[in-house]
């Protein structure tokens, strides 16, 4: 009997990782944190925007205390996934005044200064952006390397976790990846391997948004994913996959994916220049068949948004 190895109901995917559905912009699955919870510490991957943190806070309500929360993890600094990381972590401090965000130094910089990014992405999402407020306390952030293993209070002696590097989505990508014997237990890939939006195929969609990104890089991250093989991984956009096979099928699938949608755009823009031509193109041929989440107003944006950072990388267009 084949089982489904897609998860996209909030609740715990192994010993220690659970998946939320944040419910972003009041629409299942649009967006997705995982927390790492062990006996003596919290960690939480990703916060949605601002107004997701309440989301967060409710799942945790009467069953993983505030005052257990260790570190707030960005996967990169984007709004939908790092919006409210200055907001909860101000919500925590208050229950646990050694919480911090742990990250790498590019994206605390884009944290303490998001006014460009948030300025950028009010053009395309409008009011689904919600706040990002400059958090300029030095002391909320604990650096590290990609390179360093990082022992989590509460892991057992075999395992560690780890900020894996994985530029192209944007320069400042990480998968928070959870180690043990030095095999992939679990990695939040964040949107280093596009999204899942399907509820039953492993079928993904791309995740090229302007301004920063790099085809190649971005095919380079994948493949060190790939040969990463982790038993299990989670999408925020949306959702998880568990089983190394099932693993490794979406992640490769959606390499081959990406080098399709790339000869997509430029066909599409070559035959008539204008990129509305090519967002409504790929709305009719290929996102219903990508996707069982109703189309809606978010994703035409999104769509806007992965189509014109291929055309910035393809040279077609420059950026806004």
């Amino acid at each position: 009997m084949n089982i489904n190895p897609i998860i996209t109901t909030s609740g715990k995917i192994t010993q220690e990782i659970y998946h939320l559905d944040i419910g972003q912009y009041h629409i299942p699955r649009s967006c997705s944190v995982f927390l790492l919870i062990t006996p003596k510490s919290i960690v939480i991957m990703d916060t949605g925007t601002s107004e997701d943190v309440y989301s967060i806070l409710k799942f945790m309500k009467n069953q993983f205390p505030l005052r257990r929360v260790r570190y707030l993890i960005p996967s990169h600094h984007h709004f939908d996934h790092s919006g409210g990381m200055w907001k909860l972590w101000k919500i925590i401090k208050d229950y646990n005044p050694e919480v911090k965000i742990l990250t790498i130094e590019r994206t605390k910089k884009l944290l303490q200064d998001p006014n460009s990014h948030h300025e950028r992405a009010k053009r395309t999402f409008g009011d689904f952006i919600g706040i990002m407020e400059p958090l300029l306390d030095e002391n909320a952030y604990e650096i590290v390397e990609p390179s360093d293993l990082i022992k989590i209070p509460g892991l057992n002696q075999s395992q560690h976790l780890q900020l894996v590097s994985t530029p192209g989505h944007t320069l400042d990508h990480v998968c928070p990846t959870l180690f043990e014997k030095d095999k992939v237990k679990f990695t939040y890939l964040g949107e280093a391997a596009g999204g899942l939006l399907h509820s039953k195929q492993l079928v993904t969609l791309p995740s090229s948004m302007p301004p920063e990104f790099d085809f190649r890089v971005y095919i380079q991250s994948l493949e060190k994913l790939i040969e990463m093989k982790p038993q299990n991984s989670g999408y925020s956009h949306a959702g998880a996959v568990i089983g190394h096979e099932g693993v490794s099928e979406a992640l490769i699938e959606n390499k081959e994916y990406s080098f399709f949608f790339r000869d997509f755009v430029k066909s599409k823009f070559s035959e008539r220049g204008e990129t509305r031509f090519v967002v409504e193109q790929f709305i009719e041929q290929e996102l219903k068949a990508r996707s069982d989440v109703p189309m809606n107003e978010l994703y035409t944006n999104y769509v806007v948004a992965v189509v014109y950072g291929q055309l910035i990388d393809l040279g077609l267009k420059g950026p806004k």
